[in-house]
Parts: C-alpha cells; sequence; structure tokens
C-alpha cells in the first residue's frame, strides 16, 4: 500500500502518536490540544448532544492513549486515523442507545430542576453552534467529497457501502473523504477572525 502523501504537520503528528504510543504524556498533550476542538465538532454532530459528545470525546482519546503504539503512517494520516476513533466511539455509542430504553431520571427539587434545564439550553446551543460550524466547513467542499464525507460521519457506512451508494470505486471514495477530512480539520482548526 502507498504512503499517504505527507506534510510538515502530518510528519510531527506521525511522530507525536509514535510518542504518544511509547508513554510521552507530553506528546498525548499536544495530539490532544490539537485535535480535540474539530473532533468534538464531529462528536456533537454525530451524537447531536454536548454532554455525549464530550463523554464520547474522552473515551475516544484514551483509545488513542491506549492504540497510538499500533498507528501505522502508511495506512493514513495521523487526523485521519484520529477522526475513524472518533467515529467508531461515536458508532458503538449511537448503536447502544438504540437498544436502551429512554429513561430520564426525576431531579429531587426545584433547584435542581431550574439547574438542569439551564444547563440543557446551554448545551443546546453549544451543540448546534459546533453543528453549523461542522455543516459550514462541509458545505464547503465539492459535492461528490461533500456527499462522500457526509456519508462517512454520520451515517455509520463502510467505505464499501458508500462507494456502492455513490457509484464509485472504494479507492475514490477513501480519496474524497480522505481529502475532505483533511480539508474539514483546516477550516475547524483555523483562528476566527
Amino acid at each position: 500500500m502507498p504512503t499517504p502523501p505527507e506534510n510538515d504537520d502530518a510528519i510531527e503528528e506521525a511522530h507525536l502518536l509514535a510518542r504518544t504510543g511509547a508513554g510521552d504524556r507530553e506528546a498525548f498533550r499536544l495530539l490532544h490540544a490539537r485535535y480535540s476542538a474539530p473532533l468534538f465538532s464531529l462528536a456533537v454532530r454525530m451524537v447531536g448532544n454536548f454532554g455525549e459528545a464530550e463523554e464520547l470525546l474522552q473515551d475516544a482519546f484514551m483509545k488513542v492513549w491506549r492504540s497510538a503504539a499500533s498507528y501505522d503512517p502508511r495506512k493514513s494520516r495521523p487526523f485521519t486515523w484520529a477522526v475513524t476513533v472518533v467515529r467508531r466511539t461515536c458508532i458503538d455509542h449511537l448503536r447502544k442507545r438504540r437498544r436502551l430504553p429512554v429513561t430520564t431520571p426525576m431531579p429531587d427539587d426545584d433547584a435542581a430542576i431550574d439547574q438542569s434545564a439551564g444547563d440543557a439550553v446551554r448545551r443546546s446551543v453549544e451543540a448546534s453552534e459546533d453543528s453549523e460550524l461542522v455543516r459550514g466547513a462541509i458545505a464547503e467542499s465539492p459535492p461528490n467529497q461533500r456527499r462522500a464525507l457526509e456519508l462517512a460521519l454520520f451515517s455509520g457506512m463502510t467505505h464499501a457501502e458508500i462507494a456502492e451508494r455513490l457509484g464509485q470505486p472504494v479507492g475514490t471514495v477513501k480519496s474524497w473523504i480522505r481529502r475532505g477530512l483533511l480539508d474539514l480539520r483546516t477550516t475547524l482548526t483555523e483562528p476566527i477572525p
């Protein structure tokens, strides 16, 4: 399999992953600082809930910590690998959520109800803002790339299923998704003027 094209960021991030795999906490902290904002936006978009997205992102970063040593730079770029970890974590969560009955614990007093309602509104607004940011970033992609990226991130479909749906070879779909993820990362990590 050919090596993915490299740039300075990808090379540095692959080095950080290798150090993380060797137990280097500072390298892990640097990866977290680079990836947490765009990966959090992805998690919010996938699960639609700010609180759940925070927990899933923590779970995903724990998986990154535990499996960083298995990262193979010949197969994907570091950010693409991290997106895959978050995406799989969110998909697993969504599958479990579909199987569980919906229950809402009842607060004990009016103050708890007011606090809970305020927190829910805040989380909803923040999730909506993050979701709009991700949607806007994806909307700027070329149509074929946008459709492949949306299916990869939000449908839980495999690359083969996406290729079948779009009537394209798997390699083409993977290229569209890879490029889309890189563009998405650039857009979501740019400072807002």
